[in-house]
Parts: C-alpha cells; structure tokens; sequence
C-alpha cells in the first residue's frame, strides 16, 4: 500500500511548483499538473482504502516536539481509520472533480495557474487535517485551509473586469473587488475566533490527560482516567467554538454566506468537500472525549438545529443563485451538527457524504448557469433555461430532489437517518429538523423554479456547458442519486452498511425505534419535501416566488450581520476612527506627549557631537561632579 503521507505531499508539490516555477507550465499546463496531482491523490486514497483492514493504521514521520512535558512527544504522522479514509475519499474525489470543472470555468481568467496552485494548496492542508495523529498537527491543516479559504475567496480582489476600457465597466469592477476582499477578510477574521476556542480546547487537554496524540488521548480517555468531568465538559466546549467558527454554525455564521464571492469552483470546494465539514469532522474525530461531555453534546446538537432553522428561513427569499446555496449550507451543516450532538456520528457523516455529492452538482450547475448568462447571479434575471441548457437542466434537478429528501435521491437517506435520531433523543430537534426539511424544499423549489422554469427574463443568448463542465456535472448527479443506497435501513430491507463500516471507527448508535413508528417518521419527512416543492410550485404559478414568505427578513438573512455591524463593527470603527484623529492632528494629545517626552532627550543630544574633546569635558566634569560630592559627604559626616 502507498504510505500515507504521499496524500497531502502530492497536491503540495504540486503547489510548490505552481509558485515558484509559474514559467514552466505557460497557457493550461498549470491546470493540468494540479489536476493530476489531486487525481493522484484520489488514486492513492483508493489503493489504501481498497488495502486497509479493520484495524487503524498509524505512520509517525518524525519528532515534532520531543519531551515537551512529561515525556508527552509529539510526532508528525498520520492516522488512517475508517474515519479518515472517507474524508480522504471525499476531498481527493469531489476535489477532482472540481479541478477539472475549473480547466473550463477559470480557462480565460489570466491568474489561472495561480488559482490552480491555490486549490491544490487548499486540498493538501485539508488533507493533512483530517490524517493527523494529533490535535496540534490537526490544527495545522486547521489554520492552512483557513489561509487557503482567504486566498481563494479573496482571488478577484480587484475585480473580474479591472483591465476593461469602459469606465462603468471598470468601476462596478472596482466595487465587486472590494466586496470580494471584504468576504475574504470576513472569513479570515471570524475564523480566528473559532480558533481561539481550539487553543484552548487543546491547552486544556493536555492539562487533564498530559497528551494531544489523538490515539494516546482515546487510550486513556477509554482506559477510565481519572479525570474531572466539569474539566471534559469545558474541553469539549471549546472545541466546540473552533468546530462552529469554521463549519460557519451559529453565531459565527455570517461569513459562510459571503464565501460565495470567490469562483464557483472556490464555493463549491469551500461549502461541499472541504472546509466546513471540518468542524462536522472535528466533533466526530473528538467523539470519545463528547461521549463523557453530555452537556457539550448537547450544546452541539442545539447549536446545529439552531443554524439549520437560521439557514433555512435565511435562504427563503436570497435573490443570487449562489447566495442561496450556501445559505442552505449553512441549514444543512447545522443537520450535521445536530446528529453528531445527539451521539448519531455515522448519521452525521453520511450526510456529510450525501452533501458533498449534491451540494458541489448545485453550485457547479449553478457555474454553468452564471457563464452561460454572462457573469449574471441573478435568480429574478433567468427563467426558461431548460430550453437552453438541458443537460445542466437535469443534473440540477438530481441535485434539488437529493437536498429536498425525495426518494430514491441520497439526501432523502440521510436525513431521514438524522431525524430519526432526533426523534428517539430529543423531540424538539426532531421538531426543527422536520420544520427545516419542510422550508429546504421550499427555497429549492424556489431555486428551480426561477431559474429553469418560466419565461427567460434575461439578456443574451444562453448557451450548454462544455465537455470539460458536462463530465463533472454527471458524475456528481450519479452520486447525489445512487450514493444514498449506501446505507439502506434495516426496516427498508438494507443491512446499514455505511453504518456497519464507519462503526469501527466512531460510535454508531442504531435506534430503538418500532418498524412501524420509522415508516411514519419516513412518511413525515417525504411529505415535508414534497410538501415545500409543491408550495414552491404554487408560488412559482401565482408569480409571488420573487417576494418569498418572509420578504426583507429573509433577505436581510433576519439581521444578524446588521446586529453585529451595530454591536462591534460601528463601534470599533468609530474608536478607530477617533483615535487615528487624534493620532494625525499636528496639535493633538498624543502629539503633546510625544514632544514632551523627546524634550528632554534632545538636550543630551547637543553633547552626542562625535569630537572626542567634548567628550573628554564631560568625562572630567562628570569625575568633578564625583570627587565634588563625596568631598561634601566627608566635610558632613566629619562634622
């Protein structure tokens, strides 16, 4: 078998060489080489899934930071179960997939083998986070994906049309590079937040247990040390922060919305196979320490059906086509959240799985319909493109009916597993969750019906995808269809076998349910999705679906980046502000006190003149000064 470390060297390398040597690889050759390595990757994440028995695999590489305290070394190396040979699978695969979508998508754009050094870099520090053997190193692929997000969210940070000659053109290209650096800066910034609470979730393990080796930690933690419970509960609380800031959970949300500024590809990697799942990743990874943290778990679980309600009702009435998508990112990551917090980790993470398959099809059709319309995100601007683009048509219709948990699509699997979970631990989940399946179907029956359906309200001549567009796209629509017969439920004839091979690795709790009471909770949650898409239908015939049930709340995304901005951006900005006033004025404060304060000082520098006679004077009058005073002292005392 391949060792483990050539997954995250492999797109590195490639990234290195992308950097440094950009010369040697002119026109598409740079987009080549980096989608080689990911399928390189892919290939060897096969290869070990394919040769990897029951039993983990642990590989150390060399000593990181040895006798560090209490002869807890820390190495850098890889830890391969179950658990992360399906990460590896999901980031190599779907990653791939989008690096070929983006040989077409990002052709004409004149950084396209900085982009493609980008991603690589973003799927190499992925990688390494969900391989590593240890919460630092894991902190380390934590903190690159967080780099690579800037930089890709941020990439048109000038604009996609800064070179043009027309002055309005240019200058509305000028306003979508500022708002694309901002969006960039957002996610950086509330990222750092959620990684203060992973700090100190690591600090304060290694305080209770004197390790953060991921398999050492497990061993005692299963091994029954003695440890206080408020002191797991605290650890795993902060962990939780870390997890929320980067899976864009409640209240740290606001910039996973924004993160859709960057190029399509960019947000389909961001939102469906890479960065937010990893606080999904994180908790599951984590699990054995939420196992003895109740109230941490259930803090987990509220949190995500919080943020799946907050998503859902803010992606009612979104107006961008993307904007949309990740709203309902953001609802469909808070489902996640809410099973992993009720102890259902292989519930979690097959949606996870499920996600990544219709997510990244959404938003990559979503490309192909933004290109064809000539940069158009508008949804109030398209209408009738089943007319024009009929492949694109029906892959997007494989990707609504996975997310509105239609059967036989893959969603309708997996969150029938997560709320039925909910169901068995806590009925008011169970509640929201039933709530927020019912409002997904809606706003992605919104989605479709303005985009595909209707009169075209647009300009121009829409015109399909590319070969290099069409291949992606169908691959991910077979997955988002078929990838839900994974994990067939006893009570539908299957034998959990998602369940059965990731059970080996984290915990997987089968519910206590009667068959006939998981027939009425599958009967409830069908009629949910059918439900919201046939209101959408309702709406989409009476011509309200423009308006939406919600109107400026939901547009407004219910306030809260206005409740933030009032909070701490207004005040922080009118602080800086006064300060910067005064710090510029020629007679202000700070002015006053730095004169005063170099007054004295510029004195002793009329004696810094560099002849050396001056010098010698105020060596004898300091030696005067010297003999003078102990003189003094002699003639006093002798008295």
């Amino acid at each position: 078998m391949p060792a483990l470390y050539l997954l995250p060297l492999i797109p590195l390398l490639s990234f290195a060489l992308l950097m440094c040597l950009p010369r040697l690889f002119p026109a598409k050759t740079g987009g080549l080489l980096a989608t080689g390595a990911v399928f390189a990757a892919f290939i060897v994440a096969v290869l070990r899934f394919l040769g990897q028995g029951a039993d983990p695999a642990h590989e150390t590489l060399w000593a990181w930071l040895p006798n560090m305290a209490l002869n807890a070394n820390l190495s850098v190396g890889f830890w391969y179960d179950q658990l992360s040979a399906l990460m590896a699978l999901i980031i190599t695969g779907v990653g791939f997939l989008i690096h070929v979508y983006s040989l077409s998508y990002m052709g004409h754009d004149p950084k396209f083998t900085r982009f493609f050094a980008f991603l690589n870099f973003f799927v190499a520090m992925m990688l390494i986070l969900v391989l590593a053997d240890s919460y630092p190193l894991m902190f380390v692929g934590w903190e690159g994906v967080g780099m690579a997000s800037y930089l890709l969210i941020g990439f048109w940070f000038n604009g996609r049309n800064s070179e043009a000659s027309n002055q309005e053109v240019r200058e509305a290209s000028d306003r979508e590079g500022v708002a694309n650096s901002n969006a960039a800066r957002k996610a950086f910034i509330m990222n750092r937040i959620g990684d203060l609470g992973f700090m100190l979730g690591m600090f304060l393990l290694f305080k209770l247990y004197g390790t953060l080796s991921i398999p050492e930690l497990a061993e005692r933690v299963e091994g029954g040390a003695q440890v206080a419970a408020a002191g797991i509960e605290l650890a795993c609380l902060f962990l939780l922060v870390g997890a929320v800031g980067k899976s864009g959970q409640l209240p740290l949300t606001t910039w996973l919305p924004d993160a859709m500024a960057g190029p399509t590809p960019v947000s389909a990697l961001i939102h469906a196979a890479t960065m937010v799942t990893a606080g999904v990743y994180l908790v599951a990874r984590s699990h054995f320490l939420y196992e003895l943290a109740p109230n941490a778990s259930l803090w987990v679980a509220w949190v995500g059906g919080l943020t799946a309600l907050y998503g859902a009702l803010s992606a009612l009435n979104q107006h961008d086509i993307k904007k949309i998508l990740a709203f309902s990112t953001v609802s469909q990551l808070g489902y996640m959240f809410m099973a992993v917090g009720l102890g259902s980790y292989a519930a979690g993470v097959f949606h996870l799985l499920t996600h990544a398959f219709f997510k990244a099809l959404l938003f990559l059709a979503a490309g192909a319909v933004i290109h064809a319309l000539h940069e158009e995100q508008d949804v109030r601007r398209m209408g009738g493109l089943h007319k024009f683009m009929p492949f694109t048509h029906i892959v997007s219709v494989a990707g609504v009916l996975a997310i509105a948990g239609i059967p036989i699509w893959s969603g309708f699997f997996s969150k029938d597993a997560i709320l039925a979970a909910a169901y068995e631990a806590n009925p008011g989940l169970y509640v929201i969750g039933l709530g927020v399946a019912l409002l997904t179907a809606f706003y992605m029956g919104r989605w479709y019906f303005l985009v595909w359906r209707g009169a075209y309200r647009g300009h121009g001549h829409p015109h399909e995808a590319d070969l290099l567009t069409k291949v992606p796209l169908g691959i991910l629509a077979a997955l988002a269809t078929l990838g839900g017969f994974l994990n067939i439920p006893s009570f539908l004839g299957g034998g959990h076998a998602f369940d059965t091979y990731l059970g080996r690795a984290i915990p997987s709790h089968g519910h206590e349910i009667a068959v006939s009471t998981e027939w009425l909770l599958t009967a409830l949650a069908v009629a949910a999705g059918v439900i919201g898409l046939v209101w959408a239908f309702l709406e989409h015939r009476r011509g309200s679906l423009a308006d939406g049930p919600l109107g400026e709340t939901s547009t407004r995304a219910l306030y809260l980046d206005t409740v933030y901005d009032n909070l701490v951006g207004n005040p922080s900005r009118a602080i800086a502000g006064a300060l910067d006033t005064v710090d510029r004025g020629t007679d202000g404060a700070l002015g006053g006190v730095a004169r005063n304060a170099s007054g004295p000082g510029g004195l002793f520098t009329l004696w810094q003149s560099g002849f050396v006679r001056a010098y010698a004077v105020s060596m004898l009058l300091g030696t005067a000064l010297i003999i003078g005073y102990w003189a003094l002292k002699t003639i006093g005392s002798g008295a």
